[in-house]
């Protein structure tokens, strides 16, 4: 499935990283793609524009158990299936009946579930109708960094695009069914959801359900609180019979300020050992974060020879726990102050996330945070003349590869490489500070990818060693001149996969 790419927007020189996966999910068909774009077009021409950004932005967000778009785009939909054993209803779920296992589930994935189990609701659940349409704007929290919101939709609608997929599992013809909220408070930040497909346990009928969350710096959160706000507003958009254009409706949440609580911040000091190639680096644990609904942890690879530091998506061997018997939920994690332009996009400094958090527990004042493994990418570089006498070897990572030719071509510094069966090795070749400006100028970007797609642009950077094969030609985003510095870093298949297998107690009190 996607791993979320280009789906939330961060705050500049900050990569974030997702790991997702769903129970059923299936591609959605056109005519949702072209739902989302008239909401994109419609929401622009009434509301406040986000600034200007290339769509191929290099801010990703990974999270375990998630999967998002941008806030105006297509999102995945899966159904999900609820045992009649566990039909018990919940509340704050106005207008609906809906069984309290599988939302207790989604709750635990985002926080909610334990800010609620301590009374903690600064807002107040809605339920509104629009004709047949009835909705219901429910779990509205706003913490320093994101807005999290569920909106449960029933409509006739709803019900006549009830489907079955090939594989015999429920799904829903989008094409009369495309629903999306946004925020009215925080437009120009990016927001990501996965649609759901549920039945209200008391009439069977379905209903949609879009977990919704957007990413916020602390400074758009400090302004909005600055207003005395007493309520949040978000917009409503349902497709309208016979036409493209959606139909809006307003929803407000009332807000009670004088409930929203500030995060907890703790600095550490705890350093974890690592040996790399026989050389001691130290993993330092700088800060945890409390908020109502997670709980953050930044590292930082103390080494002397630049290295990246990276949780291995598939098995991120990372656990949490505190001394009262909780655990938490490894959500994915976030590369600090990652170079512009890098193509690793990596830094020497993560900030794990995890669901839920020690925030109301008075029991709770230290948290154990066990590392199985980390990953590291070696970082290098090398000067190329335009002039100078080829062939030219190249060191890195330990091994050594052959630069035979150079030149440079429609905006590119094209490189012909070699390697043999002993060296072989799978390399990134950016020139950061270039890709920088190409990323931030939407001009440069159609120019050498929106412009040329048959060129792959991003693709073609990247030395990927193939067995068999010994000459490669790898394509980089340059200014013509007569000099380069040329980036080197690990590609993503030859991260070194380095053990750790220790555990650190932290205080959080």
């Amino acid at each position: 499935m996607s791993k979320f790419k280009n789906g939330i927007q961060g705050e500049p020189q900050q990569q974030v990283k997702e790991m997702g996966g769903m129970l059923s999910i299936h591609a959605a068909p056109q005519s949702l793609h072209d739902f989302a774009k008239n909401i994109a077009m419609h929401a622009a021409a009434a509301e406040p524009a986000a600034p200007s950004r290339p769509f191929r932005s290099r801010t990703k967000r990974r999270l375990i158990g998630a999967a998002c778009g941008t806030a105006a785009a297509a999102m995945l939909l899966f159904s999900a299936q609820v045992s009649p054993a566990f039909a018990s209803l919940v509340q704050y779920i106005p207008g609906f009946s809906v069984a309290s296992d599988w939302l207790a589930m989604l709750r635990t994935g985002d926080g909610v579930q334990n800010a609620g189990n301590h009374e903690y609701r600064p807002f107040q659940p809605v339920v509104l109708s629009f004709g047949d349409t009835k909705v219901s704007l429910s779990d509205v929290y706003l913490t320093s960094d994101r807005l999290v919101y569920k909106v449960f939709v029933q409509s006739d609608k709803i019900s006549r695009s009830v489907t079955t997929w090939p594989d015999g599992t429920p799904g829903i013809d989008y094409s009369n069914a495309g629903y999306h909220v946004t925020s009215k408070d925080f437009p120009s930040a990016g927001a990501g959801g996965v649609m759901k497909l549920i039945h209200d346990e008391q009439t069977g009928e379905p209903i949609l359900v879009l977990p919704t969350e957007q990413q916020l710096s602390p400074q758009q959160v400090a302004d909005f609180l600055a207003g005395n706000p007493s309520k949040l507003s978000f917009t409503f958009y349902e497709p309208q019979a016979g036409s493209a254009i959606p139909l809006k409706h307003s929803m407000d949440v009332p807000f009670d300020k004088s409930q929203w609580k500030q995060d907890r911040i703790i600095p550490q000091q705890a350093s974890i050992p690592v040996t790399v190639h026989s050389e001691q680096r130290a993993i330092e644990v700088q800060e945890v974060k409390i908020t109502p609904l997670s709980t953050y942890i930044i590292l930082h690879l103390n080494n002397k020879n630049q290295s990246l530091l990276d949780i291995d998506w598939s098995n991120p061997s990372i656990e949490l726990t505190d001394n009262a018997g909780g655990t938490y939920q490894f959500k994915g994690y976030t590369s600090l102050n990652s170079m512009p332009g890098r193509s690793n996009s990596g830094s020497d400094t993560i900030r794990l996330e995890f669901a839920s958090s020690p925030y109301f527990s008075k029991q709770a004042d230290q948290l154990n945070l066990k590392i199985g493994h980390v990953q590291l990418s070696e970082v290098g570089s090398f000067s190329l003349a335009m002039d100078e006498m080829l062939p030219k070897l190249i060191l890195f990572s330990g091994k050594q590869m052959l630069l035979t030719e150079s030149r440079y071509e429609d905006g590119f510094l094209k490189l012909k490489l070699k390697q043999d069966a002993q060296n072989r090795m799978s390399i990134d070749f950016n020139i950061p500070g270039y890709m920088a400006k190409v990323l931030q100028s939407q001009e440069l970007y159609d120019k050498f990818y929106a412009g040329n797609r048959d060129q792959a642009g991003f693709a073609q950077n990247i030395l990927q060693a193939q067995e068999g094969r010994g000459e490669y030609e790898v394509w980089i985003a340059a200014p013509e001149q007569k000099q380069y510095e040329v980036e080197i870093i690990n590609a993503v298949t030859q991260r070194e996969q380095v053990q750790v297998n220790q555990q650190v107690e932290l205080r959080v009190r």
